[in-house]
């Protein structure tokens, strides 16, 4: 029997199938890239289409449960008044104006809506969010300055003035109860209470009394 017939076949194509590996190897894989790699058909980064695939509506991470809230109906609210073609102003939304929460959570929802109001704006409208036009400081915010029993303070010296003027009393932070004896603040932390609940009275009873009023 004539093996030589087989033998040469077989030797050819084992050459071939080793060339083929060796080849693979060397070169690594050709083609097309994968896709995901972030590139369109032309070499250059893709962005039109990639534009309303980011994380554009999520709050920034140093951002509280409350500020985040007040962030998510920020969004909610500039979508709004695009939908119903209004000029877009923060100051022109109720629940940012006046937020159906805690007065000591306020100040913090007011600064997440106001945020996520801008991010939605400038994002759905392509503008700038430093061009926008920056809401109004409201009159019952408490300084920047302030720490978070201070701005406590504040907010209770706001409703101890709201609570004499519907009582037709003399203004007079002193004959307030809760100033005199803040008997729910620790004691270390009281004096700082007392100046924020200071200074919120007085400024409730300047905005309630107005002119009328007199040291």
């Amino acid at each position: 029997m004539n093996l030589n017939r087989f033998a040469v076949p077989t030797l050819a194509l084992f050459l071939g199938a080793t060339c083929m590996v060796a080849a693979w190897a060397h070169g690594g894989q050709q083609g097309p890239p994968p896709p995901g790699d972030g590139q369109n058909g032309y070499g250059q980064q893709g962005h039109g289409q990639d534009r309303d695939r980011g994380d554009w509506d999520t709050p920034p991470q140093e951002m509280n449960d409350i500020q985040r809230q007040g962030f998510h109906d920020g969004i909610e609210g500039a979508r709004k008044d695009l939908d119903n073609h209004r000029r877009p102003d923060v100051n022109n939304r109720d629940e940012y104006r006046s937020p159906h929460i805690p007065p000591e959570q306020r100040e913090a929802y007011r600064d997440g809506f106001r945020r996520g109001y801008q991010r939605a704006i400038s994002h759905l409208m392509g503008a700038s969010e430093p061009q926008m036009r920056q809401p109004e400081r409201r009159w019952d915010a408490p300084p920047d300055r302030f720490n978070d029993i201070q701005r406590r303070g504040f907010h209770d010296g706001l409703v101890g003035a709201q609570r004499d003027f519907d009582n037709h009393r003399r203004p007079d932070v002193n004959n307030r109860d809760e100033y005199r004896d803040p008997e729910h603040v620790q004691r270390d932390m009281r004096e700082a209470y007392q100046e924020g609940f200071r200074r919120g009275y007085d400024v409730g009873v300047r905005h309630l009394w107005g002119d009328s009023y007199q040291r």
